[in-house]
């Protein structure tokens, strides 16, 4: 029976970079079209086999690159701030070395360390999986001790192992913290779990101790690694972590409404948990490849139940953060603090940076504080301008600084916009709906590009559609409405009223709202089509609570409805537990690139068509080219347990190609705070990605990494060898090679470029495509010659791909051993399978089928040594004439005709062979049969 060991290794939380799920392609069938795209992710996974027998896997999702030698694996991130892997040296009494064989077959690699173990990888969207099958129990010397598997670390990061034994921290030499490797679990046949713990070994290496005393096998080891996670400083049970998130540049800013300690202002004591849920804000900063926490933010007049971090932005070195729940009577600008007087009234602060220090700036109030406003139920900044949504405001006037004392229209919801002057704030405008009504929740999200902010109003309940329709048809409930408002100097005015393109009751538009420049984008994370694609089939409601996306667009002053955004797994009510996916819970945009949440979605892992994990989230990123868009992504939290409403993606952010997820439920470990909520960080960055390629003997492309290829040994005299390339485009967006030349050569001029594409039609790559082009290698000297020989292209990562090239020169009239043979002539015969020594008598040169299946000597070579012979048939007698043609050479180089000796004679042999037997006083000498 097989004792199977398996560990996960997720380098990073898993992204799915997947063929384009939202349109069938017409002529095809669902089902057709789902096998084509589990066809295409095995292939991208696939690892392909390399000059020196290792293994390479790309895995795009994960943004990293494995390679497998036979003792282990290095992980090398695309980002190339540190390496990682792990060798298995050695487990029980066993030491291992090199495995005796690496194979792959899809998207797995196996590889045999011993007769007894079978180390094996999956490379998949998942990430790395890894594990042993073992045969056999191994022996210790102790029969009663746990069994160890020990591990070797590969790469510059170092090992840390937890007090608990249960995740293993790696950081680079400066302390930043580079990967994580928890959730360490085992169980054996019967599902029992096993003691299982991480040790530090000696140096920086790693045991696996597994108590299998009682176990009956196999039995399963699982841990996991992936780049570190965002978590607080001073995580606690229920702290809401990443309840918000916002990021600009290298700095993200999240906030924890339900953190408990009594410190105020910045850095203060973290520990005091007097404050129930009055809520905190955190601070990160990147630095190369590497996060850390920068401050710990509390509001001034910290307040159990404050709900301080309920809302996050940021703009550069200026974060707002709310607090909506905050009780202060005061109005305005920096106004009294310190009153309790208007429950849930609501307060925003803003902190400013100035090199690594934070400082509170203001305290900000709406101008007509009332009780249980929700000032501060949204806010967004750009620059020197903030808004803050009061989505419980109540007051009925209408438009732009309206009459704000009457509150005839409880719950009908305000934005307020301040500016800053120097380091001073005011307000600058009050905005109310151009209809507003109870219950609309107009501010419940805003979000800000230029001159132009969007608000949502969740509850509106018009029955419009589309753009500037009629609001005052209220037939539709909880249908939700989103405005538009530009800024024209100091003046604030309404430019649209949106809604959904197939409005209904409870669809919850406006929900959550993104802006960039002249795109809006809308959620409805309550909206109920079974719809998988994009632009169809919103006129169903067969999915409770499946949620979609709208995306706006303006011309001019204009807006419409550009897409109609689903999930490509639309999965809905799950009636075993009650829960939706709630797809457009959260929205953010960068450029034309935008990440949807799905908090509720119940896939357990990155198959997008997992069920029975509801509430573990996910998020779904697209992207705009002209005006169609495409889904390429669906993102999720591998570091986690099953079955405890991670709630990943409840918030997003996106700056350029980063995007930062909220999963503020995430269990870190099972105890003691299992849900004090963490952040990720993806990058989500379309762009072309260069490989070059090489034909193996089956006529497949296999990536080269780059370093160097050679050419071998040539000879001078006539003598020439070509290599085939191939230029492919891995990456999402056109790849373009830009150099001049296209392939370029720098370096010996024994090298040249034969067949290379021509611009700009042969230039210009889609994705997967593949074009060739060969070098040729013809030496005009003896001894070492290279070249180095680069592509250009608008490949960010790689702008110019260097591959090294270099050969010998040899010639048929030196020879450098002295051994009689010169050194063409003895690479030839080495090439051939022949081995050379002047002591032979006589060496017959005789050719077989599987000659030259190393493809070291060239095949016009080959085929002039092996001919086909020439048989002649008389029609008459019937009788077969076979004639050869035999040539005599000294060395292997010019051939003489060889006329048959006295004394020779032909015969057949009993195996049915040709005998030529001749007399020969030559010391040595080659003999080559050619046909007449």
């Amino acid at each position: 029976m097989k004792n199977l060991l398996s560990l996960f290794a997720a380098l990073c939380p898993g992204i799915v970079c997947a063929m384009d799920a939202s349109t069938v392609p017409e002529g095809v069938s669902s089902s057709d079209w789902d096998g084509l795209r589990a066809a295409h992710a095995t292939a991208v996974h696939a690892p392909q086999r390399q000059a020196d027998g290792d293994l390479v896997a790309r895995n795009p999702g994960q943004q990293w690159e494995t390679e497998f030698d036979g003792k282990g694996f290095t992980v090398t991130p695309d980002h190339r701030g540190w390496s990682w892997g792990l060798d298995l040296t050695a487990y029980g009494d066993r030491s291992l070395g090199a495995g005796m064989s690496l194979r792959h077959e899809g998207g797995k690699v196996t590889c045999q360390r011993d007769e007894n173990l079978t180390e094996w990888f999956i490379n998949d969207s998942r990430g790395l999986e890894q594990g042993w099958d073992i045969q056999r129990r191994p022996g210790r010397s102790d029969h009663a001790a746990p069994l160890l598997l020990h591990l070797s670390v590969r790469g510059d990061v170092k090992p840390q192992v937890s007090a608990s034994g249960d995740s293993v921290s790696f950081h680079q030499e400066d302390g930043a913290s580079a990967l994580s490797y928890g959730g360490l679990k085992a169980w054996d046949a019967d599902g029992k779990t096993l003691p299982v713990r991480f040790e530090q070994a000696v140096g920086d290496g790693l045991r696996i101790s597994v108590d299998d005393l009682a176990a009956r096998y196999p039995i399963t080891i699982d841990p996991v690694a992936m780049q570190t996670y965002l978590a607080p400083s001073n995580g606690d049970q229920s702290d809401d972590f990443s309840h918000a998130v916002a990021i600009s540049g290298d700095t993200v800013v999240m906030g924890a409404p339900g953190e408990d300690s009594a410190a105020t202002g910045v850095n203060g004591d973290e520990a005091s948990n007097a404050a129930t849920d009055s809520g905190a804000a955190y601070i990160f900063v990147r630095n190369g490849s590497a996060w850390t926490q920068q401050a710990y933010l509390k509001a001034s007049n910290t307040g159990a139940g404050d709900s301080f971090g309920c809302a996050v932005a940021i703009s550069g070195d200026t974060v707002a953060i709310a607090a909506r729940s905050e009780d202060s009577e005061a109005t305005g600008v920096n106004g009294d603090q310190s009153g309790n007087a208007a429950a849930n009234s609501g307060a925003v602060y803003v902190f400013t940076r100035s090199g690594t220090t934070w400082t509170q700036q203001a305290y900000l109030k709406g101008a007509n504080t009332g009780a249980d406003d929700n000032f501060g139920a949204s806010v967004g900044i750009v620059n020197d301008t903030v808004v803050v949504g009061a989505s419980e405001e109540d007051s009925n006037a209408t438009g732009v600084n309206g009459n704000a004392t009457d509150e005839s229209a409880p719950g009908s919801g305000a934005v307020y916009v301040f500016t800053r002057s120097g380091t001073t704030w005011t307000q600058q405008a009050y905005l109310k709906a151009s209809n507003p009504g109870p219950g609309d929740k107009f501010g419940n999200a805003v979000a800000m590009s230029g001159e132009t902010l969007v608000i949502g109003a969740v509850g509106e309940g018009s029955n419009a559609t589309g753009v500037n329709g009629n609001q005052a048809d209220n037939n539709a409930g909880g249908s939700g409405a989103a405005y538009v408002f530009t800024r024209n100097g100091t003046t604030w005015s309404q430019q649209a009223y949106l809604k959904a393109s197939n409005t209904q009751f409870g669809d919850a538009f406006g929900y959550a709202v993104t802006i960039s420049g002249d795109l809006v984008v809308v959620g409805a994370p309550y909206e109920d089509s079974s719809s998988r694609t994009i632009n169809s089939g919103q006129n169903n409601n067969d999915v409770e609570a499946a949620g979609a996306a709208y995306v706006f667009t303006r011309s001019g002053t204009t807006w419409s409805q550009e897409a109609y955004l689903k999930a490509l797994n639309t999965g809905g009510w799950d009636p075993s537990n009650v829960t939706y996916d709630q797809f457009g819970c959260a929205v953010a945009l960068s450029g034309d690139t935008l990440v949807v949440g799905a908090f509720y979605d119940a896939s357990p892992d990155s198959n997008p068509d997992g069920t029975g994990d509801p509430g573990a989230g996910a998020v779904h990123s697209f992207t705009r080219r002209g005006t169609n868009w495409f889904q390429y992504g669906y993102l999720k939290a591998t570091h986690r347990y099953r079955y405890n409403y991670t709630n990943f993606g409840r918030a997003v952010a996106i700056s350029g190609g980063t995007a930062l997820i909220g999963a503020p439920q995430h269990h870190i470990t099972q105890a003691p705070f299992p849900t004090a909520g963490v952040a990720y960080i993806f990058d989500v960055t379309l762009a072309p990605v260069i490989t070059l390629a090489q034909p193996n003997q089956y006529g497949q492309q296999v990536g080269i990494p780059g370093g160097t290829r050679s050419f071998d040994s040539v000879s001078m005299e006539g003598g020439a060898k070509d290599l085939t390339f191939w230029v492919r485009n891995d990456g999402e967006l056109d790849l373009i090679l830009s150099g001049s030349p296209v392939i370029a050569l720098s370096g010996s001029s024994d090298f040249t470029v034969v067949e290379a594409p021509t611009p700009p039609s042969d230039t210009i790559f889609s994705y997967k495509q593949a074009r060739s082009f060969k070098v040729r290698f013809a030496p005009t000297g003896e001894g070492l010659r290279s070249t180095t020989l680069s592509i250009a292209s608008n490949d960010p990562k790689t702008p110019l791909f260097t591959l090294n090239l270099e050969g010998s020169g040899l010639s048929f009239t030196t020879d450098t051993d002295g051994d009689g043979l010169s050194d063409a002539a003895e690479y030839n015969l080495s090439a051939l399978n022949f081995n050379w020594r002047v002591s032979q008598s006589a060496l017959v040169a005789t050719y077989y089928e599987d000659l030259n299946r190393g493809g070291l000597y060239a095949a016009t070579q080959v085929h002039a040594l092996r001919p086909v012979h020439s048989v002649a048939k008389d029609p008459v007698s019937g009788q077969a004439k076979l004639t050869t043609h035999w040539k005599k050479s000294a060395n292997f180089a010019t051939f003489f005709d060889f006329p048959a000796p006295a004394g020779s004679s032909v015969s057949v042999n009993p195996s049915g062979g040709i005998d030529f037997e001749f007399p020969s006083s030559d010391g040595a000498a080659f003999f080559r049969v050619d046909h007449p």
